[in-house]
């Protein structure tokens, strides 16, 4: 009986990935939109010198018309040289650029990105992260959608770099993330998006003022606009598979555990409990499926349980490959299988110890327990 339901558990689970699969291959793509669309690029950083001149290089190559684009960097208390960087490429720029700086009252993304705004002069709001690069084409593939009335906000791809063995392995873990966000887009129930790449119309953010009760939290900028257009334009998010951007993996563990103990944080700040579902059910799946593993060791009847195990891995590799390739990255079956061994533990504990005491963002530190917005320094 037991056995029984360890196999229906996987079993499931390893369907629920095979139609993901499906549906990720089956997005509709939406590259054409007729008349282009103004767009203003609006970037918050702090502290990100060692990252501005790819970025900044990475913009200015971009293929739009000039007239149509404006870029709006915004500097969040920043403590180093970004000045004398930024300055070094206006001068030939390509497109209109403006440099804000928040002041002293105000702080975080969420302050950054709705001031940059109120300076924006575009129809389309296209947000991004300052350690990302882009591809020339990610402007006109990110306002595309928007030819389509209805549409409001744009989810677009975000991939890690893969520069060496431990970025192959975060790349992999992270893939299943935007896959899965783009499959809930795809059947109209939202569950998250990135804000590395996404779009949404300026009036519509105005008129939503997504972020008026959550500025004291410090992060979740992506979520919350998320949820809010969810709730008053059902219909109206489109997410853009084609368009993909790339930013840098965690450079250690450590920064790895900071930045998912962030997003955790997050999710329990701004999901309620119909929108936690879908993460509840996969941190229950990894603990019984762990469970099932050392109960069939123990009863020496692993051999019986292997064939589930086996459909589950592949379904697995199958999802991401799928991502990975729309992403065009190579899919590493030493990195996935390596990441087999310990990911459900990974889930498991982490899911547990990311709810509790504090982590650090951009050398601010925060209460895990976002809800209260409370930031111990900084």
């Amino acid at each position: 009986m037991i056995f029984a339901f360890f196999s229906l558990v996987i079993m499931l689970y390893g369907l629920a990935l095979l139609f993901a699969s499906k549906t990720w291959k089956s997005l509709p793509q939406l590259n054409e939109s007729g008349e282009l669309k103004s767009v203003a690029i609006i970037i918050p950083f702090r502290n990100e010198s060692k990252n501005l001149d790819s970025l900044l290089k990475s913009l200015s190559g971009l293929d739009y018309p000039e007239e149509l684009l404006e870029v709006i960097l915004i500097n969040d208390h920043s403590n180093d040289d970004f000045k004398k960087i930024i300055q070094s490429f206006e001068a030939n720029f390509p497109f209109k650029i403006i440099v804000l700086s928040l002041s002293g009252i105000l702080n975080g993304k969420k302050s950054a990105i709705a001031e940059g705004i109120k300076h924006a002069e575009a129809e389309i709001i296209l947000t991004s992260d300052a350690d990302c690069v882009f591809p020339v084409d990610w402007v006109k593939n990110m306002q595309a959608p928007f030819g389509i009335e209805k549409i409001q906000l744009v989810s677009g791809s975000v991939v890690f770099k893969s520069n060496n063995f431990q970025s192959k392995i975060f790349q992999i873990e992270f893939a299943p993330l935007i896959g899965t966000g783009a499959v809930s887009i795809e059947l109209s129930n939202p569950s998250m998006a990135n804000g590395a790449n996404l779009a949404v119309r300026k009036s519509i953010f105005e008129e939503l003022n997504p972020y008026a009760d959550n500025l004291a939290i410090p992060s979740g900028d992506d979520i919350f606009l998320l949820q809010k257009i969810k709730s008053e334009y059902p219909g109206g998010i489109f997410f853009q598979k084609e368009a993909v951007v790339e930013t840098i993996a965690p450079e250690n563990l450590n920064l790895f555990y900071k930045q998912r103990k962030r997003w955790a944080a997050k999710w329990s700040a701004t999901a309620n409990l119909k929108d936690s579902l879908p993460a509840l059910s996969v941190w229950s799946f990894h603990l019984i499926y762990i469970t099932a593993v050392f109960y069939s060791l123990i009863n020496f009847e692993f051999l019986i349980l292997l064939p589930i195990i086996i459909f589950k891995i592949l379904t697995e590799g199958l999802f991401i490959s799928l991502i990975l390739k729309s992403q065009k990255q190579k899919f590493s079956l030493f990195a996935f299988g390596l990441l087999q061994l310990f990911y459900s533990f990974y889930v498991v504990i982490f899911g547990l110890l990311a709810n509790f005491g504090s982590y650090s963002w951009k050398e601010r530190k925060y209460n895990s327990n976002e809800r209260s917005g409370n930031r111990f320094n900084g």
